[in-house]
């Protein structure tokens, strides 16, 4: 082997030559495997001399490779001086952009000493990604590069006069000539840094009051500071966090250190994910997948996928990941290691500080000066505008700490936390339903309609766990109050899951009324949400059933009404006909309006699938009057969807007709409330009908302009099929331009 060759390599190639696996290596010479391994991949390069004994007196190499061999290790060499910087792991992945920004850093003229803070959560690599640079940036600092831990995360962290005594012994000042004082070993050691081009990486800041007399100040010198803290009293500093890998970096980081090439690209980028893409998670992993050979990746998945704890399950038996956020968690305040803990109890990935409010019982102000504090502890990631999140793997050490610390108050917590959560939905959901918000509610539909869109990770997974518990009357109302406001989000996957929910809750009851009105918005989730009409039509006879039973009219009216939207699904257009005539005189009986509207707009939308148009015009137009009608005792938001709504299908009509010009302006209409209502698929489906009646009219520019603003909607709903639709329109139109 040649003379470059390292001890990893060395020792790698002797144990094959001997015929040993690591575990036989491992009884025989009384080293761990552990220790082995990290000896072959390079990750420790200068083994005690007794440990390198042991597993040469058992590979036996000739004496000349044996003498090799302790060359790399550097047996016999007299010890480092006292801050020798570390080679970067061997392994080390990734981080391109931050090694990019690094070496722009370096190549600064500016006279300040440059002073770049690489922060993070625990176990993210923010040491490893300084080794690394210092190790690519070594040749543009011939005059010394150094390393000191500042155990920031220990009981007792090092000193400022301790590293400044430790630096200026590596920088050449003799032992005498250091001063006791802190100050005046500051002003020499910035002295000494004045003229030289040094590189000095600090790791693992605890403080300011730590780090400020180890900064430089004017020169040449580039400092690595690396903290878990946000050191956010730091002045004139480059500041470089660091997230997890991406998921790319992450499958090559197991492949590298796990020796899995040949596993399946879709089980190893799941391993990947269950580690959560954390460097240290990672290394954990791939250790035990190459020093474990019976251990698969699909095994080692599985068990991480099963976990109740998932950071013990990675260790598996070790303490790596487990210590590494002990240390921090130790860290903590007593209130700040409560947070921490209440916070796994929140379902999302992400929340706001009023949750937080709930699980602590603290006031709001409170709540954002503990989680600013987390924030700063590096254990809290903030999630732009004003919300917070956990890692998964601090989620799920903080969820261990709360079973071991507070056992018999996590139910209550949890409980606490999905009553709030789903009271808010319900007050945030009734200013969509016809009977209005609360007076006393301070929200308008705005701030309504955003705290149902960013907390919907938290409200729904909420549900479930009302549902489970047994929590009926909750779980109904939250769907009660969602069901008006669906519409505005018809897109989402969630709703077929909500009113199934929300039927089964109504059920267990015993109450018929409630069971109709469950099934029936059950079947509208059904037929336009899922597309499977013949469940729809199933589940609305059903909710039929019931209502008759309950002798609840209206109710019997919408089941009409949601089996004859099925049934135009399945192109029964004269069965839904049959069934809307059905609905609207059961609706108009009980003074139903907002069910008598909508079964006249859908009688339009039958007639015209019949070939009816002008029919359907006809009735189309004069459910728009009867909307219009002031003395029409409809509430106001059913009022503006079902107008928004009318003025489309009549759009529609005309242009059935050809009458292309009066579709235009009913057609603006139709765009204008859609989008005021925050109908979004409506405004979608508008914006292209209205943009075909433009080219027929013969004005492409403002066509052109409809159709780019669909397809950015439709991108935005996911609708690929409207996506292609509306892009292909536009081509059409642009490529008719160009031949004009």
């Amino acid at each position: 082997m040649g003379d470059g060759t390292s001890l990893g390599q060395l020792l790698r190639h002797h144990r094959a030559a001997a015929g040993l696996t690591i575990e036989e290596l491992a009884d025989r010479s009384g080293v761990s495997t552990r220790a082995l391994s990290n000896l072959e991949r390079d990750l420790v390069r200068r083994p005690q001399r007794r440990t390198l004994t042991a597993v040469l007196d058992v590979l036996a190499p000739p004496a000349g490779d044996r003498a090799l061999i302790e060359e790399s290790a550097g047996v016999g060499r007299p010890p480092p001086g006292p801050c020798p910087m570390p080679a970067p792991p061997a392994d080390f992945t990734g981080r391109v952009a931050s090694l990019g920004r690094l070496t722009e850093l370096a190549g600064s003229e500016e006279p300040p000493a440059i002073v770049a803070v690489l922060t993070g959560q625990p176990g993210v690599g923010k040491t490893a990604l300084a080794l690394r640079a210092a190790h690519d940036l070594a040749d543009r600092y011939p005059d010394g590069r150094f390393f000191v831990d500042l155990r920031g995360t220990h009981e007792h962290p090092a000193t400022a006069g301790e590293v400044l005594q430790r630096l200026l012994l590596a920088l050449g000042l003799g032992a005498s000539r250091i001063p006791s004082d802190v100050a005046e070993r500051a002003r020499i050691y910035r002295g000494l840094l004045r003229h030289r081009r040094t590189l000095l990486v600090l790791d693992n800041a605890a403080s300011e009051e730590q780090v400020r007399p180890l900064l430089p100040s004017d020169g040449p010198a580039l400092v690595l500071l690396t903290c878990r803290r946000w050191l956010s009293g730091l002045e004139a500093v480059h500041w470089l966090p660091q997230e997890p890998l991406s998921p790319a970096e992450s499958m090559a980081l197991l492949r590298t250190v796990g020796h899995i090439e040949e596993a399946p690209p879709e089980r190893i980028a799941a391993l990947a994910g269950h580690c959560g893409h954390l460097p240290l998670a990672l290394r954990i992993a791939g250790q035990r997948l190459r020093d474990e050979p019976t251990l698969t990746v699909a095994d080692l998945d599985a068990r991480l996928a099963q976990a109740r704890d998932r950071v013990a399950a990675i260790d598996g038996g070790n303490s790596g990941l487990s210590a590494a956020l002990t240390l921090s968690y130790r860290w903590l305040s007593v209130t700040g290691r409560t947070t921490l803990r209440r916070l796994a109890l929140i379902p999302g990935p992400d929340f706001g500080a009023e949750a937080v409010a709930v699980l602590c019982a603290v006031d709001l102000a409170e709540a954002e000066d503990r989680l600013d504090g987390l924030v700063e502890s590096g254990l809290l990631g903030l999630r732009p505008p004003d919300r917070y999140g956990l890692h998964d793997l601090v989620r799920a050490f903080a969820m261990a700490c709360l079973e071991r610390d507070e056992p018999s108050a996590a139910p209550t917590l949890r409980e606490n936390l999905v009553t709030w959560l789903l009271e808010a939905t319900v007050r945030a959901g009734r200013h969509f339903e016809p009977g209005g918000p609360a007076p006393d509610d301070n929200l308008d539909a705005d701030q309504a309609r955003d705290w149902l869109d960013t907390e919907r990770e938290n409200w729904f997974p909420a549900l479930r766990i009302a549902a489970e518990t047994g929590r009926d009357d909750l779980v109904v109302a939250v769907a009660d109050a969602l069901h008006w406001f669906s519409d505005q989000r018809i897109y989402l996957d969630i709703w077929p899951e909500v009113f199934r929910l929300a039927a089964e809750a109504a059920t267990r009851t015993g109450d018929l009324t409630r069971q109709a009105t469950h099934l029936n918005y059950l079947s509208w989730a059904q037929t336009l949400c899922l597309n499977d009409a013949s469940a729809g039509l199933e589940t609305a006879r059903a909710a039929l059933r019931s209502a008759q039973r309950a002798g609840d009219r209206a109710q019997q009216g919408w089941a009409l009404l949601y089996a004859a939207s099925a049934q135009l699904r399945l192109r029964e257009f004269e069965a839904a006909r049959r069934l809307l005539q059905r609905g609207s005189r059961m609706l108009r009986a009980a003074g139903d309006h907002e069910g008598t509207a909508q079964a006249m707009s859908m009688l339009g939308i039958a007639l015209r699938a019949l070939g009816r148009t002008s029919d359907a015009l006809r009735v189309h137009r004069r459910t728009l009057r009867l909307l219009r009608d002031a003395e029409f005792p409809i509430a106001a938001v059913p009022r503006a969807y079902s107008d928004a709504i009318a003025c489309r299908w009549i759009g529609l009509d005309l242009t059935d007709l050809g009458r292309w010009g009066e579709a235009v302006g009913i057609l603006r209409e139709a765009v204008a409330g859609t989008r005021s209502c925050g109908l979004r698929t409506q405004e979608m489906a508008a914006l292209i009908e209205l943009a075909e009646a433009l080219r027929r009219t013969g004005c492409p520019a403002e066509a052109g302009e409809h159709l780019a603003a669909a397809v950015e909607l439709a991108g935005s709903l996911g609708d690929a099929d409207s996506v292609a639709r509306a892009r292909t329109a536009l081509a059409e139109l642009n490529s008719g331009a160009d031949g004009g």
